[in-house]
C-alpha cells in the first residue's frame, strides 16, 4: 500500500535532480527614484533599475523582467510563480518594509521561503541594499546596520575558516577564483551601512544565516561582506559584481582578474535559477513583461553613479 507513496516520492527526487531550465528568466526589484540622487534627473519617474544588473544577469544566460514596488502581495506571489529567481539589487532607501524596495523584498522573502518549505527551489541574491533589505526580512523588519564607511573601496574577501564547508559558494568555486577573491582587491564595496559580527549574533541572524566572509571599513570595523542562508537558495552579498564590467564612473576594479572573478557569482545565482520550472502561461505575456520593452537611459554624463539606468513610470 505504500508502493505508490514510495514512488511518487522518488519521482519528486529525481526531478528535482535533473531540472535544468534552459530560459531562466529572472526578476528584479525596482527601487524608488525619490530617494536617490536620480531623483534630479527624472523626478518623475517612479522607479529605477541599474542596467548593470541586467547586464550581468544576461551574461549568464538569463532574462530579466522588473518587479514594481508598492504592489500587493497576490503581485508577488504572481512574480515568483512566474519567474526562476529574484535579484534584490544595491541603492538606497529607507528601512522601512511598509513601502518601496524594502517592503518588495519583504513579500519575496516571505513568498519565495513558504515555497522553498515546500519542496521547490526558489533563489534569491541580494546585492549591497538587497543584502541588507534580506537581513532586514528574515527578523520581521528589525533594523540591524549600523553606520560605517565603505564606499568607493576595492577588497580582497577574508573567509571565516569555520564557514568553508559550510558555504554553497565556496564549496564549488574554482580555486584560481577563490585566490583571486582572497587576495587580490577585487570586491568593489559601495555602502555606508554594515552589520558587524556583534550585532549578526545579538540580532539572531545567525539562526537563518551563515557569516561567510567579513572586511573592514576605512575605520577598521569589521563587518560581514557574504552571508548565505542555512536552508534556503538565499545569498547577500555587501559587494557589487556587477560594476567590476559594467559600471565606469568610480574606481571600481576593472582588471582581468576582477572581470573573471565577478563573474563566478552572476554565473552561480542564475545556475540556481535554472532549477525550477516556474513559467509564464504562454509566451506573449511574457514578452510583454521582459527589460526589452524599456529603453536605457545613459547618466553617468549627468553625474549618476551608474553608467545606464531603466527607469519606470509605475
Amino acid at each position: 500500500m505504500y508502493l505508490p507513496v514510495i514512488l511518487t516520492l522518488m519521482l519528486i527526487f529525481v526531478t528535482k535532480l535533473t531540472i535544468c531550465n534552459e530560459r531562466p528568466v529572472i526578476g528584479i526589484l525596482t527601487q524608488e527614484v525619490y530617494w536617490s540622487h536620480l531623483n534630479n534627473l527624472k523626478p518623475h519617474d517612479k522607479s529605477y533599475i541599474a542596467a548593470s544588473y541586467v547586464k550581468a544577469i544576461e551574461a549568464s544566460g538569463g532574462r530579466v523582467v522588473p518587479v514594481f514596488t508598492n504592489r500587493t502581495t497576490e503581485y508577488y506571489t504572481d512574480v515568483v510563480n512566474k519567474v526562476n529567481g529574484i535579484l534584490v539589487p544595491g541603492g538606497g532607501c529607507a528601512f522601512n518594509i511598509s513601502f518601496g524596495i524594502s517592503q518588495s523584498t519583504n513579500e519575496v522573502f516571505n513568498i519565495a521561503k513558504r515555497i522553498n518549505d515546500g519542496g521547490d527551489h526558489f533563489p534569491i541574491l541580494g546585492i549591497c541594499l538587497g543584502f541588507e533589505l534580506l537581513l532586514i526580512a528574515s527578523i520581521g523588519g528589525k533594523n540591524p546596520l549600523i553606520r560605517c564607511n565603505s564606499n568607493n573601496v576595492n577588497l580582497p574577501l577574508k573567509l571565516i575558516p569555520t564557514m568553508e564547508e559550510k558555504s554553497v559558494l565556496f564549496k564549488t568555486m574554482p580555486k584560481d577564483i577563490r585566490n583571486i577573491l582572497l587576495t587580490e582587491p577585487v570586491t568593489a564595496n559601495h555602502h555606508n551601512h554594515c552589520v558587524t559580527k556583534e550585532n549578526f549574533t545579538s540580532m539572531e541572524l545567525d539562526h537563518f544565516w551563515n557569516p561567510i566572509t567579513i572586511n573592514k571599513d576605512e575605520n577598521n570595523l569589521t563587518f560581514i561582506s557574504t552571508a548565505e542562508a542555512k536552508n534556503y537558495p538565499f545569498v547577500g552579498l555587501q559587494f557589487h559584481p556587477e560594476k567590476n564590467a559594467y559600471e565606469w564612473v568610480r574606481n571600481d576594479p576593472h582588471s582581468c582578474s576582477a572581470i573573471y572573478s565577478a563573474r563566478y557569482f552572476y554565473d552561480w545565482f542564475v545556475n540556481e535559477c535554472r532549477k525550477n520550472n516556474h513559467g509564464y502561461i504562454n509566451q506573449r505575456i511574457l514578452e510583454n513583461e521582459l527589460i526589452y520593452n524599456y529603453p536605457t537611459t545613459y547618466v553617468a554624463k549627468l553625474n549618476s553613479t551608474f553608467e545606464q539606468v531603466y527607469f519606470f513610470n509605475e
